[in-house]
């Protein structure tokens, strides 16, 4: 009985470490999952705030990402609406210079409707001038009008053209009674051809003196003949052709205008 009784207590000492060894194997591993458990508690947190602010982080570099596009987009639209104020005034300067040259153009058709029979009205008045006036140099100035005639005429011509051409024999017509000319030139004297040298003043009188300067005279524009005058006038007009050829100080000279004696 003792034997069985010892055999036993033997059998169960030595199961007894088994049992300890299961045990503590069996709280290891519940220590080790416990443990795990309370790592992965720890650490979910810390990983849920690290995504927070990065998600954070993400969210604000967005914002200003946002912020900055708008701003540039802002800046973009005052820009756009600049160029689109200014390009409007610049249409309307233009359709501003567009109605004034519509009118202008309605002004010079006007004119040009008024200008081309005027013209014609100054060329016949010219025509007449040349024709009544004292006849120096006639043929250049016939000349010079048949010119102007045939581009009067002219359909190619502008009309500018046609009036800056008129107005070119007008002003050489207006100087013709301003100046003073010396000339030697062969004349009509009682129907002979006699060898002269005349000196004109301007459009108000025309005389002669023969080279020998025993004859001298003045035109007679309304008979449109050469008239003698009296010898005593010799002097006057040998100074006045003096001072005309820049042989002779100015000064005054007494002469008859229009040849008359005064």
């Amino acid at each position: 009985m003792l034997a069985r009784i010892y055999i036993s207590l033997l059998a169960a000492f030595s199961v007894l470490p088994l049992v300890v060894n299961a045990t503590s194997v069996v709280s290891d591993d519940s220590t080790s999952q416990l443990a795990e458990r309370w790592r992965e508690q720890i650490l979910q947190p810390v990983a849920q705030s690290v995504q927070l602010g990065e998600e954070a982080a993400a969210w604000q570099q967005e914002k200003a990402q946002s912020l900055s596009q708008q701003q540039q987009d802002l800046g973009e639209l005052y820009w756009t609406e600049y160029q689109l104020q200014k390009q409007q005034r610049y249409l309307a300067s233009l359709q501003a210079e567009v109605s004034q040259l519509q009118q202008d153009i309605a002004t010079i058709s006007a004119l040009k409707q008024e200008l081309e029979p005027q013209l014609e009205i100054w060329y016949a008045m010219l025509e007449r001038q040349v024709s009544s006036d004292l006849p120096f140099d006639f043929d250049e100035r016939k000349r010079r009008l048949a010119f102007l005639r045939t581009a009067m005429d002219s359909h190619d011509l502008p009309l500018a053209e046609r009036f800056r051409r008129l107005l070119d024999v007008m002003t050489i017509e207006v100087a013709y009674g301003y100046g003073q000319q010396l000339t030697q030139e062969i004349i009509a004297i009682d129907e002979q051809p006699v060898q002269v040298n005349l000196l004109r003043l301007g459009r108000l009188s025309w005389f002669y003196i023969t080279p020998d300067e025993q004859h001298l005279g003045w035109f007679d524009n309304q008979s449109r003949q050469w008239r003698p005058l009296a010898v005593e006038l010799q002097g006057d007009i040998k100074l006045a052709m003096a001072i005309t050829a820049n042989k002779q100080v100015a000064q005054i000279v007494n002469l008859p205008l229009g040849g008359q004696e005064q």
